[in-house]
């Protein structure tokens, strides 16, 4: 009962003694007249809360970032007096709650289509949790729980335009790394001495034979794989930018491994955050697993990155990019990413806040640049 048929009840009770106790036959009509009024509102509002069912839908359980989300809901009732809208409680994809009124038929189903926006990243329960129901004179109010689940709708990344990244030195060029990686049992072809050169690869009959030194050269491993590291703890800016920095970095993710998978490399993406898994694949195919679960990723690990950069090190034999995506940059990220670079692979940072860097971080993004590391900086608000 609201407040409304309290007051009715209290002025029938009035009323009633009023006319008990002065005979006024006014008094008791009006009297027994907002009695009349409880009653059928009562059976009115009991009725279609009674015979009252929901059925919600989406056209898709998974949309990109952007994309209008489709839902339909239909309301099924039967009662023999009109009650006054129903009250829903929608979650929305945003992740905001909002109540809305949506008018009734007395007999047969009402639907509802609606286009909901879907801002950001991540998974969304969508739909209806609860209805109240009321009768045409607001003097009885029901709340009920939808039996039904609520819709679960993963809300995928938009791949960021990326450029292909860069990889280490093939084979025919020669570096340190490479000089180290070297197959020494299989020879290829000879070239002329270079500073830092063994001396056990001197082909010193060739060097008699020419009057100077050569050496031999030999069969470098390819290192085709690219590593793509995701900062998976929460970002460390205003709650309200929150959703929107874990955005850029999912889809700045999400555009690097479109990139290489368009071009055929092997690309790992490990997750690193409460639950830790990995998604791989070499063809465009592999991309929809890796957009999902970036999706499902909650960003809710413990801010330890450079951990997980320095775990990734023992994977650096074949790895020929390592591209990581954060927005945090402490020294202890810095270390960690030059420490890798100086491995072999190409690598490259990109580091996306709400604001524009700290005096700390540009220093740190100054010091990754004089050391090889492809660095740059992204600001998505």
């Amino acid at each position: 009962m609201t407040a409304r048929g309290f007051y009715t009840l209290l002025f029938a009770a009035l009323m009633l003694v009023t006319a008990l106790s002065v005979g006024s036959s006014g008094a008791f009509v009006l009297g027994v007249a907002a009695l009349c009024a409880l009653g059928i509102s009562l059976l009115c509002a009991l009725l279609a809360a009674l015979t009252c069912r929901v059925d919600q839908q989406a056209d898709f359980d998974q949309v990109q970032r952007g994309t209008p989300l489709s839902y339909t809901l239909s309301v099924r009732m039967h009662t023999l007096l009109p009650v006054a809208p129903i009250s829903l409680l929608m979650h929305l994809p945003s992740g905001r709650q909002s109540e809305f009124l949506l008018a009734t038929r007395f007999f047969g189903e009402t639907v509802s289509q609606n286009d909901f926006p879907c801002p950001h990243v991540g998974v969304r329960n969508v739909g209806i949790s609860q209805i109240a129901i009321s009768d045409c004179f607001a003097l009885f109010r029901f709340r009920l729980r939808v039996r039904a689940p609520m819709l679960r709708v993963t809300i995928l990344p938009k791949p960021a335009p990326a450029e292909k990244p860069e990889f280490s030195p093939g084979e025919g060029e020669h570096s340190i790394t490479q000089r180290a990686l070297s197959d020494h049992t299989t020879p290829v072809d000879t070239r002329p001495w270079q500073d830092g050169d063994e001396l056990k690869r001197v082909h010193w009959k060739l060097s008699m034979r020419r009057q100077s030194l050569m050496v031999h050269t030999y069969e470098t491993p390819q290192r085709p794989d690219a590593l793509l590291l995701l900062d998976c703890a929460c970002p460390d800016c205003a709650p309200a930018h929150v959703p929107f920095v874990i955005d850029a970095l999912t889809e700045e993710c999400a555009g690097t491994a479109q990139a290489l998978l368009t071009d055929g490399h092997p690309v790992h993406m490990p997750l690193c955050g409460r639950t830790a898994r990995e998604v791989s694949g070499q063809e465009e195919n592999a991309l929809p697993a890796m957009l999902e679960a970036l999706a499902l990723e909650p960003f809710d690990a413990p801010s330890d990155f450079a951990r997980v950069l320095l775990l990734a090190s023992r994977r650096m034999r074949r790895t020929g990019a390592t591209l990581a995506f954060t927005a945090h940059l402490t020294p202890k990220i810095a270390d960690a990413l030059i420490a890798l670079s100086r491995m072999g692979p190409r690598t490259a940072l990109t580091l996306i806040t709400d604001a524009e860097p700290t005096d700390e971080q540009e220093k740190l993004l100054h010091l990754l640049r004089s050391s090889g590391v492809k660095a740059r900086h992204m600001r998505c608000l």
